[in-house]
């Protein structure tokens, strides 16, 4: 049986390990498929495809957009051919979200220098964030300076005590426009995690319930969505991994998985990537959108 992983995160946003060595561990896990979808960038495209060329692994260009659907955010993937089919209007939209992401950075800096304890206030330093990430800013970026700093133990104590509380957010892509500019380069939108926590279609406590799921799915799909990442791993605790490929097989989703890997950054092991269990036929409906 194949094994692949095409949700995974470099230190081109707010993953543990570079392009290549997420190769060098998919090689050595057996893996013969990947995708590198780092959150709102493609800096780290080039690099990944050389290394996986070279170990002779199948892999393909990806990313991560945080979009705003119906007043909250969840977060698409979207996979492509090649870089080559990257546009420039995307490629534009994404440079922009990068931007975004800085000042959104400088806000949040702001927030927690003045709420953490009065020998630290004003210790967090933008540039010193900025120095820790090769590609976009995000808040283990944050979570790390503030270990270093002494100000919290670890890094989940960072994001349980000062970053979630007083995160800052910041105005994403409408999920419309992002599924438009995507399937304009003949991409493939998939909805990440839809039943996770942050970033879920239902959310009892919004006003979001499970039987309001369906009818959100029907209209993604009408806006260009291709796909549904349902074998997950919080879906897999909660039991709801049949549920989301029956939602798919329902509306003609492709149904996909990963173990959504960033290493350490999420307490995640090198064995892990690579170990979602699930048909891998997904590629071959890939590449026929990629065909047509």
């Amino acid at each position: 049986m194949k094994k692949f992983e095409i949700h995974m995160h470099s230190t081109f946003s707010d993953g543990e390990f570079s392009p290549t060595r997420l190769v060098d561990i998919a090689k050595r896990n057996g893996v013969s498929e990947l995708s590198l979808t780092d959150h709102d960038t493609f800096g780290g495209i080039q690099e990944f495809i050389a290394a996986a060329n070279a170990e002779g692994i199948f892999a393909f260009p990806g990313i991560e957009i945080t979009v705003r659907y119906r007043g909250f955010n969840l977060h698409l993937l979207a996979y492509f051919e090649s870089a080559e089919s990257l546009s420039d209007e995307l490629s534009n939209e994404v440079m922009k979200m990068a931007s975004k992401r800085e000042k959104r950075m400088r806000e949040l800096i702001c927030r927690v220098n003045e709420v953490i304890p009065d020998k630290f206030r004003g210790t967090i330093e933008y540039e010193n964030v900025r120095r820790a990430a090769e590609g976009v800013l995000a808040r283990p970026h944050l979570a790390k300076e503030m270990v270093r700093l002494g100000i919290i133990p670890t890094t989940r104590d960072a994001f349980d005590r000062y970053l979630v509380k007083h995160n800052v957010e910041r105005e994403n892509l409408e999920m419309k426009n992002a599924c438009e500019l995507i399937r304009k380069c003949n991409g493939i939108p998939v909805l990440a995690h839809p039943g996770e926590r942050s970033y879920s279609l239902s959310n009892p406590s919004k006003g979001r319930t499970s039987e309001d799921v369906p009818e959100m799915v029907e209209e993604l799909k009408s806006f260009g969505l291709l796909g549904m990442e349902c074998v997950y791993p919080y879906h897999e605790r909660t039991g709801k991994v049949e549920y989301y490929k029956d939602l798919s097989r329902k509306f003609g989703l492709i149904i996909t998985g990963s173990r959504d890997f960033h290493g350490s950054a999420t307490y995640q092991s090198e064995h892990l990537l690579g170990a979602t269990k699930m048909d891998a036929g997904f590629l071959e409906q890939f590449k026929q959108v990629w065909a047509s």
